[in-house]
């Protein structure tokens, strides 16, 4: 599971941003599952920053944002940007690539919690 982050931030505020960018770092990478937190400036805007953690699953995504400390600090970080978590589909490394199965469910944007208990189709 991957949960991706870009923030726009004005130069003069960079130096606090990187700070809590840190903290939310810290505080995630500290959680069962989260295997990596990478942030990013960009080369081609000042003002463009990316946040990626990398996570070993659906669960241990959803578990790394319920701690308290999670949600007082990360939770507000990400809410100053755009965030969006993605399901891994592919891999690749030393020049081999590995597909992975989906596991969110075909209709998962109709679907509710209280409607099935898992996905019957992958995407």
């Amino acid at each position: 599971m991957l949960l991706v982050c870009g923030f726009t931030v004005p130069e003069a505020e960079s130096a606090d941003f990187s700070a809590d960018a840190a903290k939310a770092m810290r505080l995630l990478t500290a959680q069962p599952g989260c295997v990596r937190a990478v942030l990013g400036h960009s080369a081609d805007d000042p003002d463009s920053w990316a946040l990626t953690v990398e996570f070993a699953s659906v669960v241990a995504y959803r578990r790394a944002m319920s701690p308290f400390d999670v949600r007082e600090h990360v939770i507000p970080f990400l809410s100053r940007g755009e965030a969006s978590a993605y399901e891994v589909l592919a891999t690749a490394t030393d020049g081999q690539t590995d597909q992975h199965v989906s596991v969110i469910a075909a209709d998962a944007a109709t679907a509710g919690p209280r409607d099935a208990s898992g996905p019957a189709t992958p995407r």
